[in-house]
């Protein structure tokens, strides 16, 4: 008898031609905006991230025009992929920053609750194969298949075999040239740099809204925002 699986979660990825053409002036544009930040609030053993230092717009930013297309370009596929009428929508890129993770440094498990999709971009990444160079994680905090809780928790430890019915997590390896897109309420996590080198990558953060002319969408939808009216 078969085992039937629905309700997956849907990670999009592609690697995109051109990165080696535009890797060297993105990683100095985003070296650049890290030696401007005078003050840093990084705790030890925290990649750096612009969005807790205040450069988190870097979509405006003429230097990363390049990736900023590809990124709206592949997160229309990824909505028609997942059945959404793009006619009915408007995108809105909210945010945008640059992380920069050195030796033992990561980044903790979160996820972007001011946004409907996330989207990563790895711009360099060591190529030293002797440790991690850290990796992004989803985790599966659904567990629509836990059938008793903490199944698979190292405290109960009865799981005989890891498979995709019961994995607590999902791992994807940095590659250097590529872009992975997510829903952004999706908690993940990056783990530590255990190499010598530099990882270099940017995240976007995209907004969802409804047309103009969408009537009856706004229950659901938030409406444009050229409808909206600032306290005065």
């Amino acid at each position: 008898m078969p085992i039937e699986t629905w309700f997956p979660l849907a990670i999009y990825y592609e690697d995109l031609p051109d990165a080696e053409k535009h890797r060297q002036s993105l990683t100095e544009a985003v070296l650049k905006l890290e030696s401007e930040v005078t003050e840093s609030r990084n705790h030890p053993g925290m990649a750096w991230t612009g969005d807790i230092h205040g450069v988190n717009q870097i979509h405006t930013h003429p230097d990363f025009a390049w990736i900023v297309e590809q990124v709206e370009r592949h997160v229309l596929i990824y909505l028609q992929d997942i059945g959404v009428d793009l006619s009915k929508v408007d995108l809105y890129i909210q945010r945008a920053w640059s992380i920069l993770s050195r030796t033992e440094e990561e980044v903790g498990a979160h996820s972007h609750n001011t946004a409907h999709i996330s989207a990563v971009y790895y711009i360099q990444v060591p190529t030293d194969e002797m440790g991690d160079p850290g990796t992004l994680v989803f985790f599966n905090d659904a567990r629509v298949n836990e059938v008793c809780p903490g199944l698979g928790s190292e405290n109960t430890d009865i799981v005989d075999a890891d498979n995709y019915l019961n994995q607590l997590y999902a791992a994807y390896p940095p590659i250097e040239g590529r872009l992975v897109i997510f829903p952004a309420k999706q908690r993940h996590a990056v783990t530590m740099n255990e190499t010598e080198e530099l990882r270099v990558s940017l995240s976007f953060d995209i907004v969802i809204t409804a047309i103009e002319t969408s009537a009856g969408t706004y229950e659901f939808l938030t409406p444009p925002p050229s409808q909206w009216k600032r306290f005065g």
